[in-house]
């Protein structure tokens, strides 16, 4: 089977369980808590069925792993050790995600406590440093560099794992938007038999996170995603050039650093909320305008990264 082959059969499966998944969590109640302090017009998004991920990545890992098992495009045989470090850093990172979110639904059961959010940070930071570090020291070992010094090469690359599911979390704050930004990413990866199926994957479950959405992904969809860019960029030569591939996600995740930063430096605010798509829908962009946009910069973005590929 070819790469589009992989895409249109992760999509089809992932679409059927996606919609089997929906009618579970409708079932057990697993709705989205919206934040207060967020725009006014998200609360109407308060119920909305969360932890989509558990419905695609199944389906991706899966065919990752029979793309790899000699049937992925231009890999006859496929690289198994590449593969299974690739898929055990995505489910780790999709296990921590999950965990953030079961935390959150467990708190929806308590009354009087902040359902909006599970796992305190802190924890969950470290946790995701020491998945990055496993990987990072993994990758070292098979020959990938980052500036050649063995010690920081681990240290960036586990950097590059934090930041990249970090991103993605706070990218996944508007309906389609995490998915259709990764989707378009994944594109410059579409040679490895993983990153074309979580690609189709990713676009069955589209079909119900868009806007309106009728499924979030949740935390254990949104750090898989990152963790599977940071890893195929790492494993693909691509790492310095994923601040580029990834542009929405990086805008998104400085957007929080600079809103903090400026708060607690000056006590004023440089945007009017962060992450950043949060400002432009306060700016008075609709939210499929907001997401339409960023999907398109996404688009060039990935378009001059791949062609900095031939002159590197």
């Amino acid at each position: 089977m070819t790469a589009p082959l992989w895409v249109v059969a992760g999509a089809l499966l992932a679409a059927g369980a996606t919609r089997g998944f929906l009618t579970l969590a409708r079932t057990r109640g697993w709705g989205k808590v919206v934040r207060r302090d967020g725009p006014e017009g998200h609360l109407v998004k308060e119920g909305t069925p969360t932890l989509g991920g558990v419905a695609f990545l199944p389906v991706a890992l899966a065919l990752g792993v029979l793309a790899t098992l000699g049937l992925g495009p231009d890999r006859p045989g496929g690289d198994l050790a590449t593969a299974a470090a690739l898929l055990g850093l995505v489910a780790a990172s999709a296990a921590l995600g999950a965990w953030d979110d079961l935390g959150a639904l467990a708190r929806k059961a308590r009354p009087g406590e902040d359902a909006a959010t599970g796992v305190l940070a802190r924890w969950r930071l470290l946790a995701q440093t020491g998945v990055g570090l496993a990987f990072g020291a993994w990758a070292v070992q098979q020959g990938h560099t980052m500036v050649g010094v063995p010690a920081a090469d681990v240290a960036g690359f586990a950097f590059v794992v934090v930041g990249s599911v970090n991103a993605l979390n706070f990218t996944d704050g508007l309906d389609g938007l995490a998915a259709g930004v990764t989707a378009v990413v994944l594109l410059a990866f579409l040679h490895d038999p993983f990153a074309a199926a979580l690609l189709g994957a990713l676009l069955g479950f589209l079909w119900f996170n868009a806007h309106p959405a009728r499924l979030f992904m949740g935390g254990v969809g949104s750090e898989a995603l990152g963790a599977a860019l940071a890893g195929l960029a790492i494993v693909h030569g691509d790492v310095w050039r994923l601040p580029l591939l990834a542009a929405v996600p990086v805008a998104e995740v400085l957007s929080v650093v600079v809103q903090v930063a400026a708060v607690r430096l000056t006590g004023r605010r440089v945007l009017r909320m962060s992450p950043l798509h949060h400002h432009f829908e306060l700016l008075g962009w609709e939210e499929p305008k907001v997401v339409t946009r960023f999907v398109l910069v996404t688009a060039v973005a990935v378009a001059l990264a791949v062609a900095t590929r031939g002159t590197a």
